[in-house]
């Protein structure tokens, strides 16, 4: 394996991070603004439920971190362990494919991210107060 092909991916990762940051502030601006006042019961739920949001995103950014480092990582590895057969060849692409799942793991909290706050949102469209105004 070339030691450059890992590092090829981490401006991907970068993205990802930046926008999966992002979208925690803006999720804790809301909470925040929720729990500021004296908070309803469908606030207090409402709440619960973004703070389990902001908990996936959370996760999901830990996992991007750390799929950034094994990227980092193996492209190290491939390029100061020599190119000779045997254990220490595959061991840059054990650290790139643990990146990789780690991706997919953090990629498939996204994905049940985006499902839940669009019931999240169904639900405040149903039970929103100046929705007979």
């Amino acid at each position: 394996m070339d030691w450059y092909i890992p590092i090829t991916i981490l401006p991907a990762v970068g993205l990802l991070i930046v926008s999966t940051t992002a979208q925690m502030m803006g999720i804790s601006t809301e909470i925040g603004g929720i729990l500021s006042v004296k908070c309803t019961p469908f606030e207090h739920k409402l709440s619960g439920l973004k703070i389990k949001q902001l908990t996936r995103l959370t996760r999901a950014t830990a996992l991007f971190y750390v799929s950034a480092a094994c990227f980092v990582l193996a492209g190290i590895l491939g390029a100061i362990l020599p190119e000779s057969k045997g254990i220490s060849q595959n061991i840059p692409q054990f650290v790139l494919l643990a990146g990789v799942v780690l991706t997919l793991f953090a990629l498939g909290l996204m994905i049940n991210y985006g499902i839940k706050t669009i019931s999240i949102r169904k639900m405040q469209h149903e039970f929103n107060p100046h929705s007979d105004e």
